[in-house]
């Protein structure tokens, strides 16, 4: 499946009730940062704790995934397209085909909720997630926790 990933930053909760009312929908699920503070974030914003870290809601039959990402999120590059296949194989494999090329911008990692989440954008210019549904295993060593 494929899904469209929408990239915010900081103001992903006011771009779902803007979509909500335009598309008379309800968010399936919202997920806000809390107490999570990705790797690599210098200086986070003192209101990260509200910002969303993962959001999906159904716009005229298509499920769509919304985040804010910490950092800039420049014109242009603020839709992904999120790959999720079932096994952590076979998302290795997509990875493996695409990467040929390509920029990474998140090596494989096993996270909280996936065996096998990475993304890179393609040689074409195309950004790309790619996500096992398998969950990790219960001792796994993760790279990304929420």
């Amino acid at each position: 499946m494929i899904t469209p990933y929408l990239l915010f930053e900081g103001n992903c909760s006011e771009a779902l009730a803007f979509y909500q009312q335009v598309f008379d929908c309800q968010p399936a699920m919202v997920m806000p940062y809390c107490d999570y503070v990705p790797e690599g974030a210098a200086a986070p914003p003192a209101d990260l704790p509200g910002w969303v870290l993962h959001a999906e809601m159904s716009i005229l039959g298509t499920n769509f995934w919304f985040a804010d990402e910490v950092g800039e999120v420049p014109p242009g590059r603020k839709v992904r397209l999120t790959a999720t296949v079932p096994t952590r194989d076979k998302a290795q494999t997509l990875f493996d085909r695409l990467k040929e090329g390509a920029e990474i911008t998140l090596p494989p990692v096993v996270t909280f909720y996936s065996a096998f989440h990475a993304a890179l954008t393609d040689r074409f210019g195309v950004m790309w997630d790619i996500v096992a549904e398998q969950a990790p295993p219960e001792d796994a060593q993760l790279d990304f926790a929420g």
